[in-house]
C-alpha cells in the first residue's frame, strides 16, 4: 500500500511539473532511494522535446521533484523550443532541469534543423541558460562540425 501511495505521489509530481510523461515496458521505484527507473522502449515527452531510450533514471531530490535524468541506451533525442530544433542521438544523455544543461556522451551526433549544423564528437555539453555549447572528443576521432557557408560566384 505504501508503495502504491508513494507512485502516486511520485506521478503527481510528473503530471504538474512541466507535463512530463513518462512511457515504458518496466517501472522500478523503491521508498528512500530517490530515484525512478523506467525500462524497455522508454518514451519521455515534455512540450515538443522527447527522449526515447531502453533505460530512463529519473533522480528525485528531497521533495520529489525531479534533479537530474539519465537515459542509457539507444538514445534518440529531440530538444525543441522556440529557439532550438536539435535531434541527435548518443550513448548516455543526462539532463539537469535546474540548470536546463545536457550532457551528451558516447557516440554523438547533433542534427541543427534551424542553423542546419551538425556536430559528430564523444561528448557535446549543451547549456541552454547560459546558450553555451561544447564538444570534445578522443584521440581516434576529431570533434566535426558541418555548417552552410555562403559561396563566391
Amino acid at each position: 500500500m505504501k508503495f502504491i501511495f508513494t507512485f502516486l505521489i511520485f506521478c503527481t509530481v510528473f503530471l504538474f511539473a512541466g507535463n512530463l510523461e513518462i512511457t515504458s515496458n518496466d517501472f522500478f521505484y523503491k521508498d528512500g532511494e530517490n530515484k525512478a527507473q523506467f525500462s524497455g522502449n522508454v518514451v519521455a515527452k515534455k512540450d515538443a522535446s522527447i527522449i526515447k531510450a531502453d533505460k530512463l533514471t529519473v533522480f528525485l531530490d528531497e521533495k520529489n521533484e525531479a534533479k537530474k535524468y539519465k537515459a542509457t541506451g539507444n538514445v534518440d533525442f529531440e530538444i525543441k523550443t522556440d529557439k532550438k530544433d536539435i535531434k541527435g542521438k548518443c550513448d548516455i544523455l543526462v539532463y539537469f532541469p535546474d540548470e536546463d544543461r545536457y550532457i551528451l556522451t558516447g557516440n554523438v551526433f547533433l542534427n541543427d534543423i534551424l542553423n542546419k549544423r551538425k556536430v559528430f564528437g564523444d561528448e557535446v555539453i549543451l547549456d541552454n541558460k547560459k546558450g553555451e555549447s561544447y564538444a570534445k572528443s578522443s584521440s581516434k576521432q576529431p570533434v566535426k562540425f558541418i555548417f552552410k557557408v555562403k559561396s563566391k560566384k
